[in-house]
């Protein structure tokens, strides 16, 4: 099956939830700001925060799922946020365990393995040459399972010869049925290329600080069960591109680049009692501003981290270097 028959699955996730207690992004806002609520009503729950959240939407596989078809090549699979959706992360791990198929995520997912697990053959979706350089146009076959269009459109999964659509509710069930008998891939140029950037980038001490250093100071400063939200835009690019997820639910960055929705999302997880911490750039408007004063008021665990003059995004251009223009948040 090539890219652009990949369609029917890829519908908007809130048409695939219609068993989920709270549905939207607006519902979890209403108490607390009218305003984002109304803007945000129709608007589906990202993925990563109904997981830190807790509302998954579990089972509903079918009872026989389809086996994919296995040819005898180079495999990998590529994950999105409906695997956290649907509370396919344990499954997700067994199955590309049982293979032995490196799982690639896109930024929506990101969590779903280790950033260090073996498995893991990195985070992409954001650029325009990620899944070339995860080697998809090369492979016998590509599992991809839980996308959303927007964070993997059809116009760059049609690289790959053959796609196999596996629901995230049926990987369970899917699990024992899969043997070692497909060939995986290497870790891929995208990883390598990354790590050039992100592992000096860590611990590189200039001023203005390398946006990678911007993203490891966060990450060592946040508790164990903190939730960080970066804004569609320059500090969502990095934090979704360089941010080291030990597991899921702990990072979101909204794959639509709509007014507010970085904020709305944040408030939404404080007002859940997750510690969160949203992550923007200067100049900042008078929403985060409004949102601020909200979570203070009613005691919410927000803080606002906003990268300006200390931050040096000019290094942006690294990172089209290695793996092309963006393409996350256009139409």
């Amino acid at each position: 099956m090539r890219g652009p028959q990949l369609a029917p699955y890829l519908t908007p996730a809130l048409s695939r939830c219609e068993d989920a207690a709270v549905e939207t992004l607006g519902e979890l806002l209403a108490d607390y700001h009218s305003g984002l609520a109304a803007q945000f009503r129709e608007v589906p729950i990202p993925g990563a925060l109904s997981y830190a959240l807790g509302l998954q939407v579990g089972g509903g596989g079918r009872d026989e799922p389809l086996v994919p078809q296995i040819p005898l090549g180079r495999t990998a699979i590529l994950a999105g946020p409906d695997v956290l959706r649907f509370d396919a992360v344990d499954a997700l791990r067994s199955f590309a365990v049982a293979s032995g198929v490196g799982v690639a995520n896109t930024w929506g997912a990101k969590g779903v393995l280790r950033w260090d697990d073996p498995l893991h053959l990195g985070t992409c979706g954001l650029q325009a040459d990620d899944f070339a350089l995860l080697g998809f146009g090369d492979l016998d076959a590509l599992w991809v399972t839980g996308i959303d269009h927007a964070e993997s459109p059809n116009a760059y999964l049609a690289i790959c010869r053959h796609i196999e659509i596996i629901d995230p509710r049926d990987l369970e069930a899917l699990t024992p049925k899969i043997s070692r008998s497909v060939q995986p891939i290497e870790t891929p140029p995208l990883f390598h290329r990354l790590a050039a950037i992100a592992q000096p980038g860590y611990i590189d001490d200039r001023f203005p600080r390398h946006p990678c250093r911007a993203v490891m100071d966060l990450k060592q400063s946040l508790p164990s069960d903190a939730l960080v939200v970066g804004d569609p835009g320059p500090a969502g690019f990095w934090l979704a591109r360089t941010f080291p997820t030990d597991r899921p639910g702990s990072i979101v960055v909204p794959a639509t680049n709509l007014d507010g929705i970085g904020c709305a999302v944040a408030l939404a997880a404080a007002t859940n009692g997750i510690p969160t911490t949203f992550v923007t750039v200067e100049p900042i408007d008078g929403l985060i501003t409004e949102v601020e004063a909200i979570a203070e008021s009613k005691g919410l665990p927000f803080s606002v981290e906003v990268w300006g003059d200390d931050v040096d995004l000019s290094l942006t251009s690294l990172l089209i270097e290695a793996a092309g223009s963006v393409v996350a948040w256009t139409p």
